[in-house]
């Protein structure tokens, strides 16, 4: 994945974010908490989440030295990013103890559902009793769709080039069964396709 792609989409997607906050917090009705969000598409939630509910401790995670950088940079400039922290993690063996979040959210995982078995898996396992694990992509039930208009073209160039991989239903099933959480994950189709785990 080239980074300055992943820049672009991460930028291209800032006004989109605040709406994917609103159904993440649909799903989570806590205003406080310990949240993780994973992987090179971080960021515009975390930062979104730390404005509207700066009670949430968070913590942004990838496993590129690069995208940390730009993490950090974005973070310096944010004036509610004081409860925002960086980490450095593979996304298949997360670097993080087992039952230490509230809230786990990845956004554009099917990039990586196929790529990285254990990831499932892993979300689950760093997830609190009674934590909820957000795992997919999508532009939001209620993100308006002018917004969705005025990105939409770049954005799908922009993700064709860094490798989207299109997961059926049927794939994301046999992923949940072979992670064991069948009766913990249920796959929510409103504004895109997103695993919701519950632990």
């Amino acid at each position: 994945m080239e980074i300055q792609d992943l820049i672009s989409v991460n930028n291209l997607w800032k006004n989109i974010y605040p709406y994917l906050v609103g159904q993440i917090m649909e799903i989570y009705p806590h205003q406080e908490g310990k949240a993780l969000e994973l992987g090179p598409f971080a960021g515009g939630i975390s930062q979104n989440l730390a404005k509207q509910y700066p009670s949430l401790d968070i913590t942004i995670a990838d496993e590129r030295d690069e995208m940390l950088a730009w993490f950090k940079q974005e973070l310096a400039t944010e004036v509610k990013a004081g409860n925002i922290k960086i980490a450095s993690s593979k996304l298949d063996k997360l670097d993080f103890a087992s039952e230490t979040y509230d809230l786990v959210v990845i956004r554009g995982a099917f990039f990586f559902l196929t790529d990285n078995p254990h990831l499932l898996g892993e979300i689950f396992r760093v997830l609190k009793p009674g934590g909820i694990a957000l795992v997919g992509g999508g532009y939001g039930k209620d993100t308006p769709q002018e917004l969705i208009n005025e990105i939409a073209d770049e954005s799908r160039v922009l993700n064709d080039r860094l490798g989207r991989k299109w997961l059926s239903i049927e794939t994301l099933t046999k992923l949940i069964k072979k992670a064991g959480l069948e009766d913990k994950t249920r796959i929510w189709e409103e504004g895109g396709v997103w695993l919701v785990i519950t632990r």
